[in-house]
């Protein structure tokens, strides 16, 4: 989930000068599928990030940082114990088990061989409600899932949960990799029904059919996984400086700009500004 990266140049003038409000309301993100550091875009910014880390795996898996909050479970609709089908590639790994007759259509490097099980384990996993519920976590400004087939109980599990959220970035699928997996047009369509719209989409997972065991470059890849990033349309009043610097995160600058004129106050004047000279200053050159 690299795409939105951001460098600390193309992103300090904004950083800066939101900074001063955030860092004593700091911005709350669930990182699901949180192996490693703190997930691109937020990572520029984890000085003022608040990252909630669920991983099953234990504490081990994650890079710790001052304000991180570590949960130990995946996640899931509800608080349960479910079974990880260990995949030969183990981040290809899932709760849902590899479709063999999906995935063997597929040339090998991408299809069943890197997908099949060879272990299953019993894993905890936890709602993001039940831990909201328990004081386990503030509630969340950002959701970001990469959790392989995980994603729409994930969401399910938040339901209750998204008073706070301005936005989702949630990599899924559009054929059905796992069984049972929810697909990426239930995940859409549980975004919109709560509020949410798609402001972006990228095709990350295209991968060619195989014919008696062979892959042909001269065909078209299918698309078959993409991560598709939302943005709450409409926030109350005390949230539009955290979906600003959501939208300005992401590079959306015009739209963060749109979202401070709604404050009409001097701060945000201040801001808008800011953000106008970070979108001088990232501008390609002729």
């Amino acid at each position: 989930m690299n795409f939105y990266s951001n460098t600390p140049e193309q992103f300090s003038i904004v950083y800066d000068a939101f900074y001063p409000l955030l860092v004593k309301d700091k911005y709350v993100l669930i990182d699901g599928g949180a192996a490693g550091d703190v997930s691109q875009p937020f990572y520029t910014a984890k000085d003022v990030v608040i990252g909630v880390r669920f991983e099953p795996r234990g504490e081990g898996e994650i890079v710790s940082s001052e304000n991180g909050i570590f949960i130990n479970g995946g996640l899931w609709s509800h608080d349960s114990t479910q079974t990880l089908h260990v995949a030969e590639v183990p981040f290809c790994s899932s709760i849902c088990p590899p479709n063999e007759a999906l995935l063997s259509q597929f040339e090998e490097r991408f299809g069943y061989p890197p997908r099949k099980t060879i272990e299953k384990r019993e894993v905890p996993c936890r709602s993001i409600d039940s831990c909201v519920a328990n004081g386990e976590i503030p509630l969340p400004n950002f959701i970001k899932l990469d959790v392989h087939s995980a994603e729409l109980p994930a969401l399910e599990g938040a339901e209750n949960s998204l008073s706070e959220c301005v936005g989702l970035l949630v990599e899924g699928w559009h054929s059905e990799v796992h069984s049972g997996q929810g697909l990426h047009h239930q995940v859409e369509g549980f975004a919109c029904e709560h509020g949410f719209e798609v402001f972006d989409n990228t095709g990350l997972m295209r991968w060619r059919h195989q014919y008696n065991g062979e892959a042909d470059l001269a065909d078209r890849p299918q698309y078959v996984g993409s991560e598709m990033l939302f943005i709450k349309k409409d926030v109350p009043e005390h949230l539009l400086i955290k979906k600003a610097f959501t939208l300005a995160l992401f590079k959306f600058g015009n739209a963060a700009k749109s979202a401070l004129d709604k404050l009409g106050t001097e701060e945000a004047k201040q801001l808008i500004h800011a953000i106008s000279q970070q979108q001088d200053k990232n501008r390609p050159k002729p």
